[in-house]
């Protein structure tokens, strides 16, 4: 008589700890069982309330994943996992493989932004002994310095859970925020604290986005939907963490060894959500606001210079030569770079179909997109797509 086969004996037990309280640990999630699921591979231990219970039961395990644990809890994961992968830029990846956000290249994408609003004054808010706050401070002062601007550090250390809730912290943080000179761009190291920083603001009659433009990091819904001013943010690839965490792990359960290349691997930023926190165009001149604001608004209907002209009560002579002036670039320029950035942000989707977004970006057809492409990327879209994807499959490969 045949012996019926003992899954739970055949499978390896693998455990995920992840904050599930919040946007990021939920997509890291997802993209871990996006992989798990595909293979039926592995027997799991989920906890995801790392962000409210300090100290949790965590069994013997062949592997584990995890991201915003404790020191405790990730003393107990690493003591009692024989293979681990953190999701986070503050692993060390001389000790345990880490797979995270490219922390840097978000911070120049946050300066970008709020540079592309014509500001000309800037701020940072995070936690100064973090190493993922570091590293996307450092991206926004290279990017900043790059254009010759310089950025405020606020003095406020990071609050504790007492702090936060009592809001001990805000009179420190609010004089920070009524001395700088304004209108402000800052950018928050992450939505939860952007979130603040928006609270923080209405308290003292400071208008957002007007006097204070906000962007955060992670595009967390709930965050940044329930804050007011809606709080544009960085999305973060975190689905993709996930997955690629799950295949390193599993390569290391299977025995294989990681090159030193490989034990830190960092996924790109996918773009800006864009929404009323930073909805502010720091110009002098009402009728140029007036017409950068139609144009990142309609340019993918799509528009032309001429229906800027009609919307704006100037003429396209005096039209070209203020955007020469103010932004070094022309309408028509403005109209494509708008048409361009979205373009990017859905070729990053695999789903997204080529004709779709041409369609969508204001294109009308694919052949227009790729000509716009080339003249502007050096590239075609598709060409585009494939490094993209290149890059991130080959983060997890060694």
């Amino acid at each position: 008589m045949a012996t019926r086969l003992n899954l739970r004996d055949a499978r390896p037990l693998v455990g995920i700890a992840l904050d599930g309280a919040m946007g990021h640990g939920r997509a890291i999630m997802r993209g871990v069982m996006r992989y798990a699921n595909a293979r039926r591979c592995w027997l799991l231990h989920e906890e995801l309330r790392v962000g409210f219970i300090d100290n949790l039961p965590w069994p013997r395990c062949q592997g584990a994943i995890y991201a915003a644990a404790s020191r405790s809890l990730a003393h107990q994961i690493n003591a009692r996992s024989r293979h681990v992968v953190i999701c986070s830029g503050n692993g060390d990846p001389a000790v345990t493989p880490v797979v995270c956000a490219d922390d840097a290249a978000v911070g120049r994408m946050a300066a970008q932004h709020l540079m592309d609003c014509r500001l000309e004054h800037f701020g940072f808010c995070g936690r100064k002994n973090e190493n993922v706050s570091k590293e996307r401070l450092a991206g926004f002062v290279k990017a900043l310095d790059e254009r010759q601007f310089s950025c405020e550090y606020s003095p406020v250390s990071w609050p504790n859970v007492y702090e936060w809730v009592k809001k001990s912290h805000w009179p420190a943080l609010q004089r920070w925020l009524a001395a700088l000179p304004k209108p402000v761009g800052i950018f928050a190291w992450d939505d939860m604290t952007a979130h603040d920083l928006a609270a923080a603001c209405f308290d003292i009659n400071l208008s957002v986005p007007e006097e204070v433009a906000i962007i955060g990091v992670n595009n967390d819904d709930l965050l940044c939907e329930s804050a007011w001013p809606p709080l544009s943010s960085i999305e973060v690839d975190y689905g993709q963490v996930g997955y690629i965490a799950a295949q390193i792990l599993d390569r290391l359960i299977s025995g294989e060894k990681l090159t030193k290349e490989t034990r830190l691997i960092r996924v790109p930023p996918k773009g800006v959500v864009f929404r009323q926190s930073t909805d502010v165009l720091a110009v002098d001149d009402h009728y140029l606001a007036m017409a950068i604001r139609y144009i990142r608004e309609h340019a993918c209907d799509p528009c032309t210079v001429q229906d800027v002209i009609r919307k704006v009560p100037v003429g396209r002579r005096w039209l070209e030569r203020h955007f020469i002036e103010k932004l070094a670039r022309t309408p028509h320029d403005e109209i494509i770079r708008v048409r361009l950035d979205r373009a990017r942000r859905m070729l990053q989707n695999p789903e997204e179909t080529m004709m779709h977004i041409a369609e969508v970006c204001g294109f009308g057809t694919v052949p227009n997109m790729t000509r716009t492409f080339k003249q502007v990327q050096g590239s075609t879209p598709g060409a585009f797509r494939r490094r993209h994807l290149w890059a991130l499959r080959s983060s997890a490969a060694y």
